[in-house]
């Protein structure tokens, strides 16, 4: 695994599989500020760089067990989601919301100072 220089942050993208989190996971891998990339998600990302830390997390229900992974962060991009209209409305409020406001309260207690952007 990359250790960061000096400077350098760490970021953690949720949802690199899809098309946003995907342009965020190639632009964070390209950028020299940049020294780690954790990308959490539900399927492998099928790619290997010396920036990358993987982890596998198959229910956003309940991210308890990211606790370690998410500890000592300085930032996360949240790109989990889906489009309105392809799934119920209880399906849809509960992976735009509920499991955006599970994912932030575990990196809120494991990395309080981490940045939090929701795309």
């Amino acid at each position: 695994m990359n250790i960061p220089v000096a400077g350098q942050k760490r970021l953690v993208i949720v949802g690199a599989t899809g098309m946003v989190g995907g342009y965020a996971l190639r632009y964070a891998l390209d950028h020299p500020g940049v020294g780690r990339v954790t990308a959490i998600g539900r399927r492998k990302l099928g790619i290997s760089h010396s920036k990358l830390n993987e982890v596998l997390h198959q229910d956003f229900a309940d991210c308890s067990a990211l606790a370690e992974a998410l500890s000592d962060q300085d930032a996360a991009v949240f790109c989990l989601g889906t489009y309105t209209g392809s799934v119920s409305d209880a399906e849809l409020r509960k992976v735009t919301v509920d499991y955006t406001v599970e994912f932030a309260r575990v990196l809120r207690g494991s990395s309080p100072d981490a940045a939090f952007s929701f795309l």
